[in-house]
Formats: structure tokens, C-alpha cells, sequence
């Protein structure tokens, strides 16, 4: 068309308004977006070791052994339908279920597996046997004593017999590792959790095949030595070795936690020490883990390395970085072989060994497939360490620094150049690396221990540049030149930075007096919380913000932790009764594992007096309560009066009938363990450490002295 100018008229174009897009249509194709996103970066695996995780957890709660027979063919059936529903379009929906269910099926199975491969008899009551056996470790426990591993060839023992022995013996007196010994002990079945929901010392105790603890009467009869070539003993001997050069050049203190660092023991360690380190947040450098080992193989690394790039022809001709990552490996290797090879250094090595074997495959050295890899190695070698603190708290710190340093990668921003860059950038680093470790830790460290460190930040801040630039560096050196006799400088090094470390630690412990113990947090808020740090950290889409959720929820839940108003340890000794000005009265060892135990799940302060004491005879005695009083029965002719006048009553004999509204006697003791009890209207609501009808290997009947 032509307008009156005779120009070309333009079409008039009417633009429609645009569709309204439903809601739900919109959210469906954001989470379809998110699902591919995290599909094509194989975020989805790296959930797989978690619910390998899940399954062993789940196999250690349930109050029967799982059938393995039954774990291996849902592991089977399961990982088939996984295969089978990737390559049909029409059953993909079904791969990610079936996985996480055949994970979590071999997560158990491997528990069954772990069971019945390394598990023990258990001893079922106290007895004096001669016993023979080899002695395959030792430790120093305290001033004058050492605790020996004794391997059961041959005793006197009535019932069932455990594979492996735990004896305290007189420093002067134990045998060397490797040695056969003929000796006469009284030995005691394993305590279960001192209350219910604690930590279960012989189920960790029974995977490592020990059955039984108690002591040697008088010196070990030493049958045979050990052989000058035998493993076990050369390495015990080396560390003696170390030890002993240790304490030569350092006071007790300061050599006490030098041999922690170094060759891993920690019985020397003072209680003020370790109390004051744990307090104040650094209880983690007691443990030799991912810390020490990256320590000790960084060093070395950049050792070799600077050393090889010293040599220009070299350098250029030969790939010295990974020559410097096999060194590092080396330097590893040892160290764990020193170090005892404890759980928690075994998974440290298995992640740095990961670590640098990706260097040497030129793949980057360190990121969540890494971890994910170490963690089902470590699950393989030791199932059951998955519900031990340390599982928890060490993948929980590195998954989520490994998130954060994924997230913090992919952004740009300000950077500053030179000395400021690298000063600022360290301090940066130290003070993020303990934050975000100390967040993702906290409330699984409360739910296992009922404390917090609050100021662990400046602890760690303090503190972790004087273990990383001096005590560890000096203490790696001083190890190397040993053999030379040239370590002494070094370790006057060293022992100038563990002074400073223990100098920090009581300081920021005592500013902390008082305000870091939480109490018991409920299960659920731990598991919340866990989950969503995990959620934040292995998603890389927009849906890693419902972590935070998850994560607010747990936070949410921990005020929330049970309260008991009575509580009684497995042998009867220790109880606890909730006076009526609100404290816990305790009868028993005050100062004992079980009483600390108890006050600090109620949110008490391990130095913090408990309520006044119980009125004893020789009878019995009480223990005042809000509602009345709780007799302790010792004498069987007190107990129908204390039937009849007490609200609770807690016997070592066994009762047929009793009027007190709640009896804790022998029998419920013996086959239940531990018990925890809160009176509401409705009456007692009692809880138990052990399910009723459980058939697990290590929930063995604890015993209770008359």
C-alpha cells in the first residue's frame, strides 16, 4: 500500500499480550532445569557414599543382626534395575531410587560383612584367668602404666572366650609388641553407653576384636620375643624411639602432646591438657587426620619440589610435580605407619593418597568426587566407623569446604597483589577454613559430646599458624634428622610452638569457663543439619538454597534435647536424680566418666558442682527428688520399707514385686543396659540403652555387682 506521498506504507503490527505462565508450569520446568543441570555435572553420584552411609547407620540401630544373604540380593536386584531402567527411557525415573537403595542395601551388607570377619565373643561376667597370647599393641595410659592388646592363644576362661584382650600393666613391667606372654589378669566385660542415646565404647571395641578389659596381676611371664625382622615390633620400637627422644628434649608436658602429633599416642597427654584443648576447639590436633597428613605430605611436596626446580635442565625435562606428589605419597605412607594407623589417620591418608594420585593422572587433586571416593574406601575398610564422631565430623568439615571452595571459584572479585594479596588472602583463608569447618561440625560435635567450643574461631585463629609454620614443619624435620642425631634444634622449635599452642588453648578454654556445654540435642536435629550441609555442598544449582532449610530446622530442633530426671549407668554405681532446686544430685564417682556424662548430656558443666549429695547408711541411701526422694537399696532387708516410702527405687538385686512407682533393679539393668527416666502427670517414662529382645553381639548383659 502507498500513503497520499506515495511512500510505502509499514504494516501495522499488534503485539499480543504475553501468556500468563502457570505457577506450577513454571516451578516443574525450574526443577526439570536444576535436575539436568545436576545430571550432566554427575553431582547425582556423589549421593551414592551417603546412602552406603545411611545403610550401615541403619544396620547398627536395628535391634537384630540383618541377614546378609537377604542385603546381598537387594544390593543385586536393585543395582539390575538401576542398569536396566538407564537405558529405557520409559523406566528412568526408577535409576536414582534403585541406586540409593542398592547403596544403602551395601552399606549394610558391608556392616554383616565386617561382623563377621573381625567381630569378637564377648565376656559376660568378670573373671581371673591365666592367659596366653601375643601382645599386639601398647601405650602409655597415665604416669607408670601402660595398656597392652593381648591376641587370646590360650586361657582358663569360662564362657565365651574374645579374640583379643585390653590389660593395664605397670610401665616397667609390659612386655614389647610382638612378644608371646603367659600372665594372670582379672578381666571385666565391656560397659555399654553410660546412658541411653550415649556413646556405645564396645561396639567400637568389638570391631577391633577386643572382648574383654581388666589387669594383669603382678609382671606378664614373657614366653618368646618378638623376631629382630617382625613388623608390628620394629615399628613399635621405632616409635619408642621417638618418644623417648621427645622427652629428652622437651619437658613432660610439652613432649606429652609432641608424641600425639608424631607417632599418635596420647595416653601421656595431662586431663588439664586435653580438657583445656577441647574446650577450646582444638581437640582436633590431638587427632592425627587431613591436618597432619596434608602437613607433613605438603611439606615434603614443596620440599622436593623447590629442591628439583633448582635444577633448570631438570626441571624443564622432567615432570617434578608429580615426582614431588610420589615423594609426598612416600612421606604419607610413613607417617601413617608411625603414627599407629588409627581410624581416623587411615581415612586421612586414603583422602590425601586419592589426592595426589590425581596429580600424577593430571586431574585436579582435590574436589567432591575426591572425597566421595574416599569416603566408600573408607566405609569398605571399616563400616562401622561411619556412626563414630570422627567419621562424621571430619567428611562433614571437607565436604563442606569443598563445596564452599567450588562456590567461591566460580566467582570473580577484587584481588590485591603482592604481600598484602598473600597476607590477607592466608588470614582470609584461616578464618574461613575454621569457620566453615567449625559450622559444619558444631552440632554433630553437641550431639556426640553435648558441648560446643564458642570460641574456637579465635583458638583456631591463634593457634593453627603456629602448628602450620613452626611445631608441625619443626616436628616433620626433626623426624627426618633423627636418624642422624641432628634433631635437637628442631625440636626446641617445636617445643616453643607447642608451648604457645597450649598457652592459646588454656586461655581461650578459660575466657569459654562454663558456657560451652549444650546438653543433649535431639537425633533429628543432628540429622537435619548434617543433611543440609550436605544438600548445600553437593548440589550446584539453584536448589542448594533448600539446605538451608534443612539446616535451620536442625538448629531449630536442638533446644529441644531430653531431659531425665533419674539417670543409672549400666553397672548401677552412678546415679542421678534431679533434686528440687532443678541440679542433678549424683551417687557414685563424681569425677567419673559415667557422672560427667550424665551432667553434661543435662547441660551441666563437667567442673560445675552438682546438687547436694545422697544421705547414706548401710542400708542404702537417698537422693531428694521434686516429687520425693529415690532410695538406693544395698542391703536386701531395707527393701520392702524402701517400696513402700520411695518414689524410685534402684536396686543391684533382683525384685519380683515392688510398690515404688518405678524400680530399676538388677535384672533391667543386665538386660537393658543404662536407664533414663523423666516423670510427667501421666507417671514414669522410662528409657533404655538397649532395645528390648536385642540380639547384637556387643549389647552384651551388662553386669551388675551386688
Amino acid at each position: 500500500m502507498l500513503d497520499r506521498a506515495g511512500e510505502a506504507q509499514r504494516p501495522v503490527v499488534t503485539l499480543a499480550a504475553p501468556k500468563a505462565v502457570p505457577l506450577f508450569t513454571s516451578g516443574r520446568e525450574a526443577f526439570r532445569a536444576a535436575a539436568a543441570h545436576e545430571r550432566d555435572f554427575g553431582r547425582y553420584g556423589l549421593w551414592l557414599p551417603v546412602f552406603m552411609a545411611l545403610g550401615v547407620a541403619l544396620a547398627v540401630a536395628v535391634p537384630f543382626n540383618p541377614n546378609g544373604w537377604a542385603l546381598a540380593a537387594v544390593v543385586g536386584l536393585a543395582g539390575a534395575l538401576t542398569a536396566v531402567a538407564r537405558r529405557r527411557s520409559a523406566l528412568v525415573s526408577l535409576a536414582g531410587p534403585s541406586a540409593a537403595l542398592s547403596a544403602c542395601a551395601l552399606g549394610a551388607l558391608l556392616l554383616v560383612l565386617e561382623a563377621s570377619l573381625v567381630g569378637t565373643p564377648m565376656l559376660e561376667w568378670p573373671q581371673s584367668a591365666t592367659l596366653e597370647g601375643t601382645v599386639t599393641a601398647s601405650e602409655a595410659k597415665g604416669t607408670g602404666r601402660r595398656r597392652i592388646i593381648v591376641r587370646v592363644e590360650e586361657s582358663t576362661l569360662r564362657g565365651a572366650v574374645p579374640t583379643a584382650v585390653r590389660l593395664t600393666v605397670a610401665a616397667d613391667k609390659a612386655p614389647p609388641v610382638g612378644a608371646r606372654i603367659r600372665t594372670k589378669a582379672r578381666l571385666f566385660p565391656l560397659h555399654g553407653p553410660a546412658i541411653p542415646g550415649g556413646y556405645d565404647g564396645a561396639r567400637r571395641l568389638y570391631f577391633d576384636g577386643i572382648g574383654a578389659s581388666g589387669y594383669t596381676y603382678g609382671a606378664p611371664t614373657v614366653l618368646t620375643l618378638p623376631g629382630r625382622f617382625h613388623g608390628p615390633a620394629l615399628v613399635h620400637r621405632v616409635r619408642d624411639g621417638i618418644e623417648a627422644r621427645l622427652s629428652e628434649a622437651m619437658d613432660a608436658k610439652t613432649a606429652s602432646v609432641a608424641a600425639a602429633l608424631l607417632v599418635g599416642r596420647r595416653g601421656a597427654m595431662s586431663p588439664q591438657d586435653t580438657e583445656a584443648l577441647r574446650a577450646s576447639g582444638l581437640g582436633h590436633i590431638l587427632a592425627i587426620s587431613g591436618l597432619h597428613m596434608a602437613l607433613v605430605a605438603g611439606s615434603v611436596f614443596a620440599a622436593v619440589r623447590l629442591l628439583l626446580a633448582l635444577v633448570p635442565g631438570f626441571a624443564l625435562s622432567q615432570p617434578i610435580r608429580k615426582w614431588a606428589a610420589l615423594a609426598g605419597l612416600l612421606a604419607a605412607t610413613v607417617y601413617l605407619v608411625l603414627s599407629g594407623g588409627a581410624v581416623a589417620t587411615v581415612r586421612a591418608y586414603v583422602m590425601l593418597s586419592i589426592a595426589l594420585l590425581a596429580i600424577l593422572a593430571d586431574r585436579p587433586a582435590l574436589s567432591m568426587r575426591t572425597v566421595a571416593i574416599a569416603a566408600v574406601v573408607v566405609m569398605v575398610m571399616d563400616p562401622v566407623s561411619v556412626v563414630e564422631p570422627g567419621f562424621q565430623m571430619s567428611f562433614l568439615a571437607v565436604v563442606a569446604l569443598v563445596g564452599a571452595y567450588e562456590w567461591w571459584a566460580g566467582r570473580r572479585g577484587n584481588r590485591t597483589s603482592g604481600f598484602v594479596r598473600t597476607v590477607v588472602g592466608f588470614v582470609v583463608g584461616l578464618a574461613a577454613t575454621s569457620l566453615i569447618a567449625g559450622i559444619a561440625t558444631g552440632p554433630v560435635a553437641a550431639y556426640h559430646f553435648h558441648r560446643v567450643a564458642p570460641l574456637g574461631l579465635v583458638a583456631n585463629l591463634a593457634a593453627m599458624p603456629i602448628l602450620t609454620f613452626v611445631a608441625m614443619p619443626a616436628g616433620v624435620i626433626s623426624l627426618l634428622l633423627m636418624p642422624f642425631g641432628l634433631e635437637g634444634p628442631f625440636l626446641s622449635a617445636m617445643a616453643l610452638g607447642l608451648q604457645g599452642i597450649l598457652a592459646v588453648a588454656h586461655t581461650v578454654a578459660g575466657w569459654s569457663s562454663g558456657w560451652g556445654t549444650v546438653g543433649a540435642i535431639p537425633a533429628a536435629s543432628a540429622l537435619l543439619f548434617a543433611g543440609g550441609v550436605l544438600w548445600l555442598a553437593i548440589f550446584t544449582a539453584w536448589w542448594r538454597l533448600f539446605g538451608f532449610v534443612a539446616v535451620a530446622a536442625g538448629l531449630a530442633l536442638a533446644p529441644f534435647g531430653p531431659r531425665y530426671d533419674v539417670m543409672v549407668s549400666d553397672d548401677g554405681k552412678t546415679i542421678a536424680a534431679r533434686a528440687p532446686d532443678g541440679r542433678l544430685a549424683i551417687q557414685g564417682k563424681r569425677d567419673g566418666f559415667a557422672a560427667q556424662t550424665m551432667l553434661k548430656a543435662d547441660g551441666t558443666p563437667p567442673q560445675a558442682n552438682a546438687g547436694a549429695g545422697g544421705l547414706c547408711d548401710p542400708l542404702g541411701c537417698t537422693l531428694p527428688l521434686n516429687t520425693g526422694h529415690l532410695a538406693i537399696t544395698l542391703k536386701s532387708s531395707a527393701l520392702a520399707e524402701d517400696c513402700q516410702l520411695a518414689d524410685v527405687v534402684v536396686t543391684r538385686h533382683a525384685v519380683d514385686r515392688c510398690a515404688a512407682p518405678l524400680l530399676i533393679d538388677r535384672r533391667q539393668l543386665r538386660r537393658r543396659g543404662a536407664v533414663a527416666a523423666k516423670h510427667t502427670p501421666g507417671g514414669w517414662e522410662v528409657v533404655h540403652a538397649r532395645p528390648r529382645g536385642s540380639t547384637r553381639p556387643w549389647h552384651v548383659r551388662a553386669y551388675v555387682e551386688r
